[in-house]
């Protein structure tokens, strides 16, 4: 018994040195009215084409085409600071782009999984 005490305290240990995963999704892209976008350090980044972006957005978004060649390149500009709210048409894109940012190093990255058409609605 008090080797399966020991060996389960040496699991929890083990766990909670795990790194976390620090991206999120928001159930909703609804869910922004609860987001504080006058704080310098929130930005709600579109990942939708420019076309897209222009037949309408979420109000004081930025717009990196997820799709474009120079997306990459684009994050890079990023501050690794900020906390990244980002959204596409429905979910797909964002995802992959919170992956990517990520990736290049940023922590504070929430996918905002229904995008644009679960906020039109």
């Amino acid at each position: 018994m008090k080797s399966l005490f020991l060996m389960i305290a040496s699991f929890l240990v083990l766990a909670s040195c795990q790194p976390k995963n620090e991206t999120s999704e928001i159930s909703s892209v609804n869910d922004v009215s609860k987001i504080d976008f006058t704080d310098e350090n929130v930005v709600l980044l579109d990942v939708r084409t420019p076309e897209e972006f222009q037949e309408g957005n979420i109000p004081n978004a930025v717009n990196i085409d997820f799709n474009s060649e120079e997306f990459d390149s684009l994050i890079q500009d990023l501050d690794r600071d900020k906390t990244y709210y980002v959204y596409c048409h429905s979910g797909g894109r964002s995802a992959k782009a919170c992956t990517k940012l990520q990736e290049a190093g940023f922590k504070n990255v929430v996918n905002l999984k229904d995008g644009y058409s679960g906020y039109k609605k």
